[in-house]
């Protein structure tokens, strides 16, 4: 579930509304988001604690940071948030915001809240034969701090969940839901510090809608927190070449069945005929990395090398586990839209497990990115990395004044505890602390709230794209999203099961201004999948909201939602109708 956001309330503002109520639509966020933290445009997947793939897109000269990109092939066209500056690199940790030197900030925002929850439900676990209905009182505190200044800029947004089960007591918890980006210039131009984290819930059967207020209980969630610490340096050489050179600390834990602070008193997750394929995970990596690239005066080449290692201390497949990657990626400007990239390099990994794997050879990729308009671009590239050959697409573009489509595909050979280090490394903070894609700016489809699918402790080759469309009006906004994963086991964790599974889901979502202070909110989803708690089987789900400002600093919500699912395991359909009402204060 996304983050509610916790700040006084634009009334005129749908999304904002949207937010509110702490629902995962893509109407959401706007069009192209205007991050808080950073205006990155094009990044790349993650390889470990934090090292991007060779192939990010890198930003314009003169960045104010002190880190200018060159003008050549990875300058790219200035994005709509003119008041952000950016580092000269994609993504994390590389792609940090820091203020221009000697520029005064706005200062530090601290705002308070606190909301009050009401669910009912006639169908507590979505079950066809054990139905049971159960009133849940959820308490949810919140705290949205936003800095800017000479020397820190970031935003955190906490909202942990309270949770009181008037039938079913044994269920009470508390869900961690947090997100935060926060960087601290240590020394003006050169040394700089990165603290990135984030917390989320999801079902671990799978077999539930994709996002959403699913309701489960404590013995079907799954707890991931994520924290990442990396302290770097940068230094230019004029124009000739800048070099980079930095450390990062990450720890990930997901928790089975605990109460919101690690822990969990289960011993796995098991599907219906007895076979578990989820325990609890954890582990810390620690990351030493050195980037080179050219300047500006190179003219329409530019050169990039990057050095990497990676080493994970933790459970299951990444245990003794590593990863370490030496490479070099040239691209030409062809012409001032068009840009083409070759690059090289060398890998070795290793992960734990049933066979265990042992990757060393070379990778390769070549692609380009052609630039429509400084909205609208398409970046693609295809090579091999991670043992096996794959494609990688990123694209926004603009159809119209009102209409966006955005579009991504890729794929990883990767755990469901490292795909919460990726989520840190590709996304960045909308004003509420609501992760967006930081290459597109759309709406983060985040994988740790994403309960369509089943959560497993193995490595996996992932295979994932998704197409949206929104658009735009006055008093309304309107999302289209159609997405499919693929996931394959590679090395099996001792002791567990490990299943393929794929899933294809699709969700439609409408928002209207009634009044500046009232906004409906309409949101259906359907998914298809094939998940370790429920074998093959679908699941629709619809809600409407009715979303209000009562006053200055206080909004209120009232939804009805309905979900129907089916799976192989027990004949008919499964159906669970929900009412949930709630306030927010904030002072």
């Amino acid at each position: 579930m996304r983050a509610e956001a916790a700040g006084p309330l634009p009334a005129t503002r749908p999304v904002v509304l949207g937010t509110v109520i702490g629902m995962t639509l893509a109407l959401a966020s706007p069009a192209r988001a205007e991050p808080s933290l950073s205006a990155l445009d094009a990044p790349s997947l993650t390889t470990g604690a934090g090292v991007p793939e060779v192939g990010g897109d890198l930003a314009p000269s003169g960045d104010a940071s002190g880190v200018p990109g060159p003008s050549g092939p990875f300058a790219l066209p200035p994005t709509a948030n003119t008041g952000l500056i950016r580092l000269d690199a994609p993504d994390f940790p590389y792609g940090a915001l820091a203020p221009p030197p000697g520029e005064p900030g706005r200062g530090w925002n601290v705002t308070p809240s606190l909301g009050l929850q009401l669910l009912a439900t006639d169908n507590l676990d979505l079950s066809r034969r054990n139905k049971r209905s159960d009133f849940v009182t959820s308490i949810i505190p919140g705290l949205l701090l936003s800095m800017d200044t000479a020397r820190i800029r970031g935003i955190i947004n906490y909202a942990p969940s309270i949770q009181f089960h008037t039938a079913e007591g044994e269920r009470n918890r508390v869900d961690q839901r947090f997100n935060g980006q926060v960087l601290l210039t240590v020394v003006p131009d050169e040394v700089f510090l990165d603290i990135r984290g984030s917390g989320a819930t999801q079902a671990a059967s799978g077999g539930y809608a994709q996002q959403g207020n699913t309701v489960l209980g404590r013995d079907n969630r799954i707890q991931t927190n994520t924290v990442q610490i990396s302290p770097y340096f940068v230094h230019r050489f004029g124009g000739l070449a800048t070099v980079q050179v930095g450390y990062a600390f990450t720890a990930v834990q997901q928790d089975l069945g605990s109460n919101g602070f690690g822990g969990g008193a289960n011993s796995g997750a098991f599907t219906p005929s007895g076979q578990r394929y989820f325990t609890d995970q954890d582990f810390t990596a620690n990351e030493i990395y050195a980037i080179g690239r050219t300047g500006e005066d190179f003219g329409p080449l530019a050169l990039e090398s990057r050095l990497a290692a990676t080493s994970y201390n933790g459970t299951g497949v990444l245990d003794g586990a590593y990863r370490r990657i030496a490479s070099m990626q040239a691209r030409y400007a062809i012409t001032h839209s068009i840009l083409a990239l070759v690059e090289g390099g060398f890998e070795q990994q290793r992960y734990a497990g049933v066979p265990g794997i042992e990757i060393s050879e070379p990778v390769w990729a070549f692609g380009g990115r052609v630039n429509f308009s400084p909205e609208s671009w398409i970046m693609a590239k295809y090579g091999h990395r991670d043992g096996f050959n794959s494609a990688t697409v990123d694209a926004v573009i603009a159809l119209g004044g009102r209409t966006q489509l955005f579009a991504n595909y890729a794929e990883r050979l990767t755990t469901g505890a490292q795909r919460a280090v990726d989520l840190l490394s590709t996304t960045t903070l909308d004003e509420y602390g609501n992760p967006v894609d930081a290459a597109t700016g759309a709406p983060s489809a985040q994988p740790l709230t994403d309960s369509l699918l089943g959560v497993q402790g193995s490595l996996f080759r992932i295979r994932r794209g998704a197409v949206s469309v929104s658009q735009s009006w006055p008093r309304d906004r309107i999302s289209l999203t159609l997405s499919r994963e693929e996931r394959t086991p590679v090395s099996i964790q001792v002791g567990t099961a490990a299943f393929s599974q794929r899933g294809t889901s699709a969700s439609l979502s409408w928002a209207h201004e009634l009044t500046p202070a009232t906004t409906a909110i309409g949101n259906f989803q359907y998914g298809r999948f094939t998940t370790p708690g429920a074998g093959k089987g679908d699941v629709l789900s619809a809600s409407l909201t009715l979303a209000t400002q009562l006053r200055r600093g206080l909004s209120a919500f009232a939804q009805y939602a309905v979900t129907s699912s089916r799976d192989d395991f027990v004949s008919g359909r499964a159906l669970q109708n929900v009412v949930l009402v709630g306030l927010r204060q904030t002072f």
